[in-house]
C-alpha cells in the first residue's frame, strides 16, 4: 500500500482537494438543475375538444395548444375556487399554436371563449421533493479485518420531480457516541424518476478498522426543497468485523477465536459460488453447482470475498487456527 510521502508540499495537496471538492460540487449542482428543469406540455385542440381535457403540471411549466380545428379558438380561463377570470389567451387561428407558462400554484378551468362548451383543466401543483431510503443489506455480516464486504442501499424518490442525488453510507461501532461513524462511502444517484427506486452499492475495506460489531446506515442527502427528512437515514443491519477465519462460534456468531468450528463451515461451503443473476430466486446467496442437503451456504464463508469458496478461504482459516482476539 503506498503512503504520502512527508515532504510533499502539504498546502499543493490541499489545494487539489479544494479544486477536486469544488469541481464535484459544481456537477452535482448542473446535473440536479437538468433533472428539474422545467416542461412544455402540449394540449390539442381537434374534435372541437381538447386533448388532454386534464392536465396537472408543476410550476414553471408551460402548455402549449395546438389548434387542428378548421376554426378560431380563444382560451379563457378561471379560477376553479371562486370562478373569476384568471386568463384571456390570443386567438388561436387554424394550424397554429399559443403558449403560455404557469408559475404559481393554481386550479383552472378553462374554455373556448366562442364555444363554452368545450372545456378543460389545468391543475397547477407545487409538488414535493421526498427521497427515501428503503433498505440496508451488507452481503455479509462477518468480514475478516483488512478484507471487503459490499452493502447494498435502495433509495426510493416519493417525491414528484426527477432527482439526482448523493447516498452515503456509515459503519457505527458505537451508537451512543456522536460523530464516530466510519464513511464507507458516497455514491452518486442520476436521474431518478419519480416514484421509482434504485439500489446503489459500497464496498467496505477494512484494513485499519477496528474489530468490533458495526451498525450499518444510509444517509440520502436531502434534495434541494425538501422537508421531509425524517425517511433519508435507515439504520438496518450490522456487520462484525473480526480476527481473520473466526466466522462462527457455539452461538452462530464469531467467538474471538478460530478454531475446527470455522473450519467445518468452510469446509461444507467448498465449492459454492455466488449466483450473480439477479433473475434467479437464489441470487446473492452461495450455492453448489449441484445443490447439497446445506444449500445456500454463509456468504462468510467466502473470506477473501471473490464469489466463490475455495482452497484460498480454507487456506486463511488454516493459517490462522488457533489464533484468538486478544
Amino acid at each position: 500500500m503506498n503512503s504520502l510521502n512527508p515532504s510533499h508540499d502539504k498546502s499543493s495537496v490541499a489545494t487539489i482537494i479544494a479544486i477536486l471538492l469544488a469541481v464535484n460540487l459544481l456537477l452535482t449542482v448542473l446535473l440536479i438543475r437538468e433533472a428539474t428543469a422545467p416542461t412544455t406540455h402540449e394540449v390539442k385542440i381537434t374534435g372541437f375538444a381538447f386533448v388532454p381535457q386534464n392536465l396537472t403540471i408543476n410550476p414553471g411549466d408551460s402548455v402549449t395548444w395546438n389548434n387542428t380545428d378548421p376554426v378560431i379558438h380563444t382560451l379563457w380561463f378561471v379560477f376553479v375556487s371562486n370562478g373569476s377570470t384568471y386568463l384571456l389567451s390570443d386567438p388561436i387561428p387554424p394550424d397554429t399554436t399559443w403558449t403560455h407558462t404557469f408559475n404559481d400554484a393554481v386550479e383552472l378551468q378553462y374554455y373556448s371563449f366562442e364555444r363554452l362548451w368545450i372545456t378543460g383543466l389545468i391543475t397547477v401543483s407545487l409538488g414535493v421533493h421526498d427521497i427515501a431510503v428503503l433498505g440496508v443489506m451488507p452481503w455479509k455480516t462477518v468480514v475478516g479485518q483488512g478484507f471487503c464486504c459490499n452493502i447494498t442501499a435502495t433509495i426510493v424518490n416519493e417525491g414528484d420531480f426527477t432527482e439526482t442525488l448523493n447516498v452515503t453510507a456509515y459503519a457505527d461501532l458505537n451508537k451512543t457516541v456522536i460523530g464516530d461513524e466510519v464513511t464507507i462511502g458516497t455514491q452518486q444517484v442520476f436521474n431518478l424518476p419519480s416514484g421509482n427506486s434504485t439500489t446503489t452499492t459500497f464496498t467496505w475495506n477494512t484494513t485499519g478498522v477496528a474489530k468490533g460489531n458495526y451498525t450499518i446506515s444510509a444517509y440520502a442527502w436531502p434534495v434541494p426543497s425538501e422537508t421531509n427528512l425524517n425517511n433519508n437515514m435507515l439504520t438496518d443491519d450490522w456487520i462484525i468485523v473480526t480476527i481473520v477465519g473466526d466466522i462462527t462460534g457455539p452461538a452462530g456468531w464469531p467467538d474471538g477465536k478460530v478454531d475446527m468450528r470455522d473450519i467445518g463451515l468452510v469446509a461444507k461451503a467448498f465449492g459454492a459460488n455466488h449466483v450473480t443473476d439477479p433473475t434467479s430466486p437464489k441470487y446473492c446467496q452461495y450455492w453448489h453447482a449441484t445443490p447439497c442437503s446445506t444449500c445456500p451456504h454463509s456468504p462468510n464463508c467466502d473470506i477473501v470475498y471473490d464469489g466463490k469458496i475455495d482452497m484460498k478461504d480454507i487456506g486463511l482459516v488454516a493459517r490462522n487456527f488457533g489464533k484468538t482476539d486478544p
